[in-house]
């Protein structure tokens, strides 16, 4: 009877889950971006860019080419998917469903299974809608009508699947992690995802999602069928010229070795192991041996003198005494406000790297400063900024404060100017040294860069009703400005994105992002 009720515990707890995962909005964009993806990373023949290259070889377009070329876009299938399923927990301790769990007979290794069960099935749906994505890519793009499902579809069977079991491991484990920042797991795993698929080009061994596992048998068959191959290669969004001028090379198929499986199966058991530590740490929702923290008054925190008894009984103030109301309005101190809101309740490592970035921003050479120093300054305040549009509704003071005079003329364009003013006061030193240099398209570009982080995370929060999307699409700019990525570049610090204008688009998009916010915050008043 024990193990039935085991057994039917973890059932429900997946069934429940799951269905609550792909009833979100974000398991429907997933979706629609997975698609996208196989549909560029299966180009035409005739595109100006290639995913997958040989040197002066092209693959020919059969079921084991399109198949293996499906099954090497895993590293963005784990970065997608990793934010599909990441919030298993935390949605059941927001909830308080996670309190009624914990009074029932379940236990902690059972609620995680539950849970490791639901991802897994989640991601497996995914992929099920990616392996038809891959037939209709075949029938679409193949240069052949000889459709051969085991080719096409074994490497997404033999090296996707255990991927997504990793991934669905892999994200359970920082979700039983309480007291840990979501919006910190949320960036961190992006780092983590980088030294994973980077890890993936150093050996066989370390490629924990198999990333490298196809590309290695393409080299192997091609040197082997053709000596005047040049031996470069590459993965990746590559600009080619003409592929004319390219020979063909027909390829039959992964050779599936048992060291291949082995290696799979390795990965999957270390997963699983981490699913047990995280056993171990998971506190089953109890949060009595949480540390309160102290509310010491602090530059952020205005000195409130509590009436004491005393001073309560000598109060001898009648109705009639009270002085008249007026209805006054200052949206100097809604603005006020509203920073205060932003700034209160941040760590300490926060205030020591934003003022160590800042000082870095003053004395470091202009070049530094402008191209790094500014946007890792910027980048510390992600957590404060992910917060904007959704954070009445997480707070659950939504009704208070739509139902205030003039929500969307006063409050909305309040928190819209404190981060507005955050940012530029942050970016202060690089603009006046930008002034001093003569560099007048940087005094454009770094506020229109300003007000678009602050129209996206502000619609992106209202729109979604959380952070995590201003979270993940911020970091991935952040690390591509760095990179010197043009279209990633919104402070203009990149010759190529001044000749190609980017700051202008950035300025219609912010235009269309405030539209959306304030669309999106009077169907939340109204609704």
């Amino acid at each position: 009877m024990e193990t039935d009720y085991a057994l039917s515990s973890i059932g429900h707890i997946a069934k429940a889950d799951f269905l609550q995962h792909i009833r979100s909005h974000y398991f429907l964009v997933a979706l629609g971006v997975c698609v996208v993806i196989i549909y560029s990373f299966v180009p035409p023949l005739d595109a100006g860019y290639t995913m997958v290259s040989l040197g002066n070889y092209r693959g020919f377009y059969n079921s084991a080419w399109i198949g293996s070329m499906v099954a090497m876009c895993v590293p963005f299938f784990t970065l997608i998917g990793f934010y599909v399923v990441n919030n298993a927990v935390k949605r059941d301790t927001d909830s308080g469903v996670g309190q009624i769990i914990a009074t029932t007979r379940i236990s902690k290794i059972q609620y995680l299974f539950g849970k490791l069960l639901s991802n897994f099935a989640v991601l497996l749906l995914i992929l099920s809608v990616i392996a038809m994505m891959t037939i209709v890519m075949f029938l679409v793009r193949g240069e052949t009508s000889h459709l051969e499902l085991d080719k096409l579809l074994l490497p997404l069977l033999i090296l996707t699947v255990p991927a997504m079991f990793i991934l669905a491991a892999l994200a359970l484990f920082f979700d039983a992690l309480s007291g840990i920042s979501r919006g910190f797991v949320n960036i961190a795993y992006f780092f983590l995802w980088i030294f994973m698929v980077s890890g993936s080009l150093w050996s066989p061994a370390t490629d924990v999602f198999a990333v490298n596992t196809c590309m290695l048998d393409m080299k192997d068959s091609i040197s082997a069928m053709h000596p005047d191959w040049n031996g470069r290669y590459g993965t990746g969004i590559l600009i080619i010229n003409s592929i004319e001028t390219c020979k063909v090379f027909t390829w039959e198929g992964m050779t599936w070795t048992p060291m291949i499986f082995l290696q799979r199966m390795f990965w999957m058991l270390a997963a699983l192991g981490l699913v047990m530590l995280a056993s171990l740490r998971f506190n089953r929702f109890d949060n009595s041996n949480f540390k309160v923290r102290k509310q010491g008054t602090s530059w952020l925190r205005r000195k409130q003198i509590p009436l004491t008894d005393s001073k309560t009984n000598t109060l001898r103030m009648k109705y009639h005494d009270l002085p008249q109301g007026e209805a006054r309005f200052s949206y100097i101190s809604l603005v006020r406000a509203e920073l205060l809101l932003m700034l209160r309740g941040n760590t300490t490592l926060w205030l020591v790297l934003t003022a160590g970035m800042f000082v870095a921003s003053v004395f470091a050479p202009i070049g530094f400063s402008y191209k790094v120093s500014l946007p890792l300054l910027w980048f510390f305040q992600v957590l404060i900024l992910s917060k904007l549009g959704s954070r009445e509704i997480i707070s659950r003071c939504s009704e208070y404060i739509f139902s205030a005079p003039y929500p969307l003329k006063r409050q909305l364009p309040a928190i819209f100017s404190a981060a507005l003013l955050v940012l530029l006061l942050l970016a202060l030193p690089v603009l006046i040294r930008l002034f001093l240099s003569g560099n007048f398209y940087g005094l454009y570009a770094i506020p229109v860069g300003a007000m678009f982080i602050v129209a996206f995370a502000l619609t992106s929060g209202i729109l979604t009703g959380g952070s995590k999307l201003f979270e993940v699409i911020f970091t991935v700019m952040v690390y591509g400005l760095l990179n010197k990525v043009p279209f990633f570049d919104f402070i203009g610090a990149i010759e190529e994105s001044q000749s190609l204008g980017v700051a202008h688009y950035l300025m219609a998009a912010t235009l269309v992002l405030v539209f959306l916010a304030f669309s999106g915050r009077r169907w939340q008043i109204s609704g």
